[in-house]
C-alpha cells in the first residue's frame, strides 16, 4: 500500500520568528502538528477520543539543515511509513521554493486508553495512511542525561493558563521552551540547532513549577550538544539533546545597538 503524503504550502509568519528572522522550534513543531491534525480530520478514520482513547507523544528526532525565515514560502509534507501495535512512526518534511529539504523529523505516537496505559493500535486507525505494519519495536537511541553533580545551568518556569493545552496539561511545544530558554540569550542569538532528540516521559500540570536544567559536551566529531532535563519535584518529565553550530550574529553589537536605543 502507498503511503498517503498530506501536503500544504506555508508563506512564514512574522510573529513565528525570532529576532533574527528564524523560524522558533517550538512553532515549527505546532506547525507539524497542526498539519497531521489536518490530515487526519479529511481522513475517513474513527475518532480516537470516541474510542476511548488518546494519542501521545513519546519521541522526536529531528534534523535540521537549514532553518527556514520568516517570509519564506515552504513547502510541509506528512506521512507514515511505519507502524506497529503500540507505536505509529509519523514523518515531516519541510522544502524551501527550490525543493530542498531543510527540515526532517520523525515523531512516535502512542496510544493510551482512559487509565493511561499503551494500547494496542486499532487497524482502522492506521490502514487510510499506507502505514506499512511492522512486528518489531524500533528502539530509537535516547538523548544523554545532564550530568547534574558538575556544573549544570538551571532555571525554574510556573506553569502558567496559557502553557495548558485541550488535553488539560502542558503543550508539548512548551518543553522546548523551558529547555532551550534555559541556554540563555546569548547562546540561542550566536547559534543555529542542526538536530534534536527529544524524549517525553511524564505529563505537566498547571501551577506546577518546572526546573529546566542543561550543560554541554563535544562529541567524537566535535559538535557542540546541549543536553536537557525537565523535572517537576525531582521527577524527570522529559530530556534531550542539541546539537549546535556557531554564526555570524555579532551579539555584542546587537546589546549594544538596543542600550543606545533605550
Amino acid at each position: 500500500m502507498k503511503n498517503n503524503v498530506y501536503e500544504s504550502k506555508l508563506t512564514l509568519p512574522n510573529f513565528l520568528a525570532d529576532r533574527y528572522g528564524r523560524l522558533n522550534l517550538q512553532d515549527l513543531i505546532s506547525v507539524f502538528i497542526a498539519l497531521s491534525t489536518e490530515q487526519t480530520e479529511q481522513m475517513d478514520v474513527p475518532d480516537v477520543g470516541e474510542l476511548g482513547y488518546k494519542w501521545i507523544i513519546t519521541q522526536y528526532k529531528l534534523q535540521i539543515n537549514r532553518m527556514p525565515k520568516i517570509s519564506e514560502e515552504v513547502t510541509i509534507r506528512t506521512f507514515i511509513k511505519e507502524h506497529n501495535r503500540v507505536f505509529t512512526y509519523r514523518e515531516f518534511e519541510l522544502y524551501d521554493e527550490n525543493n530542498e529539504l531543510l527540515v526532517h523529523v520523525l515523531t512516535v505516537f502512542a496510544l493510551i486508553n482512559e487509565k493511561r496505559k499503551l494500547s494496542r493500535i486499532p487497524k482502522e486507525l492506521t490502514e487510510a495512511f499506507g502505514s506499512k505494519e511492522s512486528k518489531r519495536i524500533r528502539r530509537l537511541a535516547r538523548p544523554d542525561l545532564p550530568n547534574l553533580k558538575n556544573q549544570v545551568k538551571e532555571k525554574t518556569y510556573s506553569v502558567r493558563y496559557f502553557d495548558i493545552d485541550r488535553n488539560f496539561h502542558a503543550n508539548n511545544s512548551m518543553y522546548f521552551i523551558w529547555m532551550l530558554d534555559a541556554l540563555g540569550d546569548e547562546f540561542l542569538a550566536r547559534h543555529d540547532i542542526l538536530a534534536g532528540n527529544v524524549v517525553y516521559e511524564k505529563e505537566i500540570y498547571m501551577d506546577e513549577e518546572v526546573v529546566s536544567y542543561v550543560d554541554f559536551k563535544v562529541d567524537d566529531q566535535e559538535s557542540l550538544i546541549s543536553r536537557h532535563q525537565i523535572k517537576v519535584n525531582d521527577i524527570s518529565r522529559a530530556h534531550a539533546n542539541f546539537t549546535w553550530k556557531t554564526n555570524n550574529v555579532d551579539y555584542a553589537a546587537d546589546l549594544k545597538g538596543l542600550n543606545n536605543n533605550k
